[in-house]
């Protein structure tokens, strides 16, 4: 009679440890669910911000090429359109 009930008590246990393997498994993919949706978003974010700065590059370029032709710019004006094509042009060459 003893025997059965060890035997009972260790199958009881061995359901016992069988839900927890599937829990913390269930657990474990949850997570890693998130991690790899987390990822994918950060990585679409960083897409989206390189395009910007890429862009905002363009465009102060462009602007530089604009204030170049004409004569009566102020000289705050080419200073501030150089200085920020010139940190641009670090950014990209830093990130991109």
């Amino acid at each position: 009679m003893s025997d059965k009930k060890n035997e009972e008590k260790n199958e009881e246990k061995k359901v016992e440890t069988e839900a927890m393997y599937l829990d913390m498994v269930n657990q474990l993919k949850e997570k890693f669910d998130n991690n790899e949706y987390l990822m994918k978003r950060i990585q679409e974010q960083n897409t989206e911000l390189k395009k910007e700065i890429i862009t905002a590059y363009g465009i102060s370029r462009i602007l530089d090429n604009l204030i170049n032709n004409c004569f009566d710019i102020d000289t705050e004006i080419i200073c501030l359109s150089e200085s920020l094509r010139g940190h641009l042009s670090t950014v990209i060459e830093d990130i991109i």
